[in-house]
């Protein structure tokens, strides 16, 4: 018989206000107390567990309450976070422990962060369990919590780093908090149903705020019983599915619907199944079902002429205990008019432009609000239409989406496409394009699917099988003006088993090969190769003897000498991953083009450039667009957009989110609105660095793989509310919509930046901390923009020279590449600063490539404090812990480590010490400074008020007017004033802490647009 237990305990701590004892003995179930609970739940005949505490349980308790949960039985808990805060009884009297996470980690609740209700006006129920529905005036309007759920704790594929694991449990949220505007922004009470796992058949509703007397109530108590009894009733899993997510006309469309129930005692379901199209019913069937633990599967017939649209598939179920649900599923008829509307999507050198309009990127990752990574294998087109509506609401005009794992579940034969999975990704793009959204379709993710093959970049039977898979997608869509492709998300070369490791050979015939033959093309002999890695004829005989180097073979630091390891040779197989990664991305790119030839190609990279993996600023050549993954660099964002975009394409931020972090004691670091501010920086950051959007990884927070990192992000929480991060997505959608006719013609910066690769892929890695440091230090202490351009791409700035070109500290820079940038300063007038040894090739060989211009030179090792004489001053430059041992400088027989010279039209200033590399910023500032005005660089505008640490402020010029963007990461707010002096224009306003302000001009100053104005007054002055 079933039996309901509330624990109760009038000496026990709890959440929120006690019921009197007047009301509590009107509860159908029996009261226990602390003292009492582990016996009362050891009774087989409970079948729900009423937690009236909140937060707070007794520790002695816990085994048995956990042990009653794994039987597949009920719980209601209101309060607090469950099981949050231990109590053990001392001299009789309950005592709280600290708050601690590890009690609901073991119900697979990792964390539950503090959500706040403040734009809430309305409680609403959910309409498809519609538990709650008229018990809303129960509930006040208080902060509730959000639950990080690990859920899943293995993975369906475990060779895939991209792969789900099983969906062990579900959330649902019962009653959900509104804003004014419609907004789901919280939900106080939520579901959660294990299907498997540990709890398997487990109802769990948690009410996650304190409960007041508007609760306890007569009403109260009946919707307390009510709950009590949903929840012992237990798991009935139900599954509403199409066979096909799209129709052909003339095809018959079919519904399956999927029940098991995990309770001992069948029930009986009665079940309407509607179909309608553009909310027009156009079927109905009724049908019984009788629910056991042996799985049901009925399939609907569904009796229509199929034509081009959407269609709606409900199924209304209730029980003959009074259950309600509504289950929702969609497909589409083939809409080819739909796909072929308009333009597909152009770009210029910096941003995209659609239907002859700028198209500035505010965009969201995507895959579905159900089952995550598996809407391909389980689509559900009601549900991205309704997703989808709700991204256009939020000013989303860009969708990044695609397969992440599973490639050979739908291709397991090779040349074999899985035709679901087709029309899948067909329904999916319908959607999109039913609401005018931009997709880019990603083929292949870390390291491309091999099919058999040896090498996945090299092995051509690898590379038929991808561009088999490709093109039986692309082929489909060769008309379709929403689409375009990324063939593959942050890519590693070559082992698949090592991906974000850098280069990484597989020892297989294929790179050995390739690697050969690349290295005879670079260097014409063995002589000369041998010459340049410091290696003997006996240790490199011929050009067929060259292994692929493993990165433990390397010298990487100057105490890496012991057993006598080399490492001249690791730049060459560096640069040779970047070229045999741009080969496979042309000749698969190639296939797209061939079928669909105005469809962009892009690959979506992430902060590669800290990891020696393929670069936006290499791969460039052989797509329409880049893009960037901003995850971990939260000090160095301005470095991360600048250090990815190239001159001739766009830069798209194509990822970017916030990793979960914890503290010491394994609760989260941060709070939702600290992740909303860190989002918003990096959306401004996107934009102000001349980059084309961004885009937030993800839309709905994905809880069905084994990482909590993942289970924390999105804008969507797990129980389909909005976090504050999702404003960042209406604030930019709105902002970026009514300036895009802004996006026009952009005045480049007058500096450029080489990044110093043949350093950077040396076996003397300084580059990072030399730009890095740069940037740091001239976009934020200076408030001087600039862009950047690759040591071995310095060409692609002749089309728009800079005035300013500065090569900071690479101590080994290739000469090829320092010959092309000597007749740049010569004959175009280009000015040049360049820090550190100069005369040093790029396999660190000293040469004499300066002594016709600056004479005589020698490199010394460095002491701990130089001195910079420049311009009659002194300044102390700062080399710490091992950089005397790291670092070289470069003086001439002087001894002086300053030079400017005139070379043809340009000048060249050359400081020999590697001042990017030194621990203070006052001489990095003087020399900069110096150049600049030598160089005639202006301000972009002057700072009157408010120019201190942490304040950062950008002003990019258009054709016709201006955006302005300043950037706060400074713990308080500052009041801001500036003025630009081309239209002698002031404007004044605070700049939050932690927040970003942005406003738009036109060529005269005056203010067309502002973001956030609801929050944000700009002040002007003439």
């Amino acid at each position: 018989m079933a039996k309901t237990i509330i624990f109760y305990d009038y000496d026990f701590p709890i959440d929120g206000n006690r019921p009197n004892r007047s009301i509590l003995e009107d509860l159908n179930g029996t009261i226990v107390t602390a003292n009492s609970l582990e016996e009362a739940l050891d009774d087989d005949q409970v079948t729900c567990f009423i937690n009236l505490h909140g937060s707070f349980f007794p520790k002695n308790a816990w085994k048995a309450i956990y042990s009653y949960l794994t039987t597949g039985k009920g719980m209601v808990h209101f309060g607090g976070i469950p099981f949050r805060v231990p109590c053990f009884q001392e001299d009789g009297k309950w005592k709280k422990e600290r708050e601690q996470t590890a009690y609901h980690q073991q119900l697979n609740i990792h964390e539950a962060l503090p959500v706040k209700t403040k734009q809430v006006t309305q409680l609403q129920s959910n309409y498809d369990i519609p538990i709650f529905k008229g018990k809303e005036k129960l509930f006040a309007i208080q902060d509730t919590y959000n639950f990080i759920l690990h859920v899943t704790k293995s993975s369906s594929l475990k060779g895939e780093m991209g792969a789900a694991g099983p969906m062990d449990a579900r959330i649902f949220p019962l009653l959900q908090g509104l804003t004014d505007s419609g907004r789901k922004v919280a939900a106080p009470s939520v579901l959660i149903e294990n299907r498997n796992g540990a709890f398997t058949g487990g109802r769990w509703i948690f009410i996650n705020q304190r409960m007041d007397k508007r609760f306890w109530s007569k009403l109260g108590i009946e919707f307390l019983g009510e709950l009590a009894l949903f929840t012992s009733h237990g798991v009935t899993e139900m599954s509403l599915q199409v066979n096909y997510a799209t129709y052909e006309k003339g095809e018959q469309p079919m519904a399956s619907l999927q029940m098991e129930s995990f309770t001992d005692a069948p029930v009986q379901w009665e079940v309407r199944l509607t179909v309608s199209s553009n909310s027009e019913p156009l079927y109905t069937e009724t049908i019984s079902i009788k629910a056991s633990k042996q799985r049901y599967n009925h399939s609907f017939i569904i009796p229509i002429t199929i034509e081009p649209g959407l269609y709606h598939v409900s199924c209304y179920i209730e029980s003959e205990n009074g259950e309600v649900r509504s289950l929702h599923q969609g497909f589409w008829g083939m809409d080819k008019q739909l796909l072929a509307r308009g333009e597909p999507l152009s770009c210029d050198h910096d941003y995209f432009h659609k239907n002859g309009q700028p198209m500035p990127i505010v965009g969201m990752t995507y895959m579905t609000s159900d089952v995550a990574r598996y809407f391909l294998f389980l689509p559900n087109a009601h549900l991205w239409d309704n997703d989808m509506a709700q991204m256009k609401r939020a000013g989303i005009n860009y969708i990044r989406t695609g397969i992440w794992t599973g490639w050979r579940n739908m291709m397991f034969i090779d040349g074999y496409m899985d035709e679901a999975v087709l029309r899948a990704i067909d329904a999916f793009i319908l959607c999109a394009k039913k609401h005018d959204i931009e997709v880019t379709f990603t083929f292949f993710s870390f390291t491309p699917e091999a099919w058999d093959g040896k090498n996945p970049y090299l092995d051509s039977r690898s590379l038929k099988a991808q561009t088999r898979f490709i093109t039986s997608i692309v082929s489909r869509h060769v008309e379709t003006t929403n689409i375009n492709w990324d063939l593959i998300n942050e890519p590693s070369v070559f082992d698949p088993n090592r991906p974000f490791a850098g280069p990484k050979t597989s020892h297989d015939s294929y790179d050995r090969r390739n690697y050969q033959k690349w290295l005879k093309a670079r260097h014409g002999t063995v002589r000369e190769l041998r010459e340049r890695w410091n290696v003997t004829e006996e240790e490199l005989p011929s050009f067929a003897a060259v292994e692929p180097p493993e990165a433990s073979e390397i010298n990487f630091g100057i105490r890496d000498m012991m057993s006598g390891k080399k490492g001249l040779c690791w730049l060459d197989y560096t640069l040779y991953t970047m070229d045999m990664h741009n080969k496979w991305v042309k000749e698969l790119a190639s296939s797209i083009k061939n079928l669909a030839g105005d469809q962009l190609v892009t690959v979506g990279q992430d902060e590669a450039l800290g990891g020696l993996r393929p670069s936006p600023l290499f791969y460039s050549e052989a797509v329409d667009y880049t893009s960037n993954h901003t995850w971990w660099f939260l000090d160095d964002l301005i470095w991360d957009g600048i250090f990815t975009k190239t001159p001739a394409k766009p830069n798209l931020i194509q990822e970017t989110g916030i990793m979960y972090v914890e503290n010491a004691n394994n609760h989260a670091k941060r709070s939702e609105e600290e992740l909303r501010n860190i989002l918003e920086r990096k959306y401004a950051y996107a934009f102000s660095t001349g980059g084309a959007g961004a885009v937030q990884w993800l839309w709905n927070t994905n809880y069905f793989m084994n990482n909590i990192n993942e289970s924390n992000i999105g804008a969507i929480r797990a129980d389909g509310t909005e976090k504050p991060e999702a404003n960042v997505s209406y604030d930019y959608g709105e902002f970026m919509y009514k300036i895009k006719d802004l996006f026009r013609g952009r005045k480049l910066e007058d500096i450029a930046v080489v990044y110093p690769f043949s350093n950077d892929f040396s076996n003397r890695r300084y580059s990072i901390r030399a730009t890095t440091k740069l940037t740091r230090v001239l976009a934020y202490e200076m408030n001087m923009p600039f862009r950047a351009v690759s040591e071995y791409h310095v060409e692609e700035i002749l089309s728009d020279l800079p005035k300013l070109l500065i090569i900071p500290s690479p101590h080994n820079f290739s000469s090829s590449t320092f010959d092309t940038i000597l007749t740049m300063v010569k004959d175009k007038g280009v000015n040049l600063l360049f820090t550190g040894a100069i005369s040093i090739d790029a396999y660190w060989g000293h040469t004499s490539r300066t002594e016709s211009i600056l004479g005589k030179t020698k490199t010394q090792n460095l002491v701990r404090e130089e001195i910079l004489e420049m311009n009659g001053q002194d300044y102390f430059v700062s080399f710490g812990n091992e950089k005397i041992g790291e670092l070289l400088k470069e003086v001439d027989v002087g001894g002086k480590t300053m030079k400017e010279v005139p070379y043809g039209k340009g000048m060249i200033y050359w400081c020999g010490l590697p001042v990017e590399l030194n621990e203070r910023n006052e001489p990095i500032i003087a020399l900069y400074s110096y150049v600049m005005r030598r160089s005639g660089i202006p301000e972009e505008f002057q700072w009157n008020k408010g120019n201190l640490p942490g304040m950062y402020g950008r002003k990019l010029t258009f054709k016709h007017g201006c955006l302005y963007i300043f950037v706060s990461e400074c713990s308080k707010d500052i009041e801001i004033k500036i003025t630009d002096q081309k239209t002698n224009t002031s404007y004044l306003f605070l700049l939050e802490s932690e927040r970003t302000v942005m406003y738009a001009t036109d060529m005269k100053g005056t203010i067309t647009a502002v973001y956030r104005p609801e929050e944000v007054e700009i002040i002007t002055k003439n």
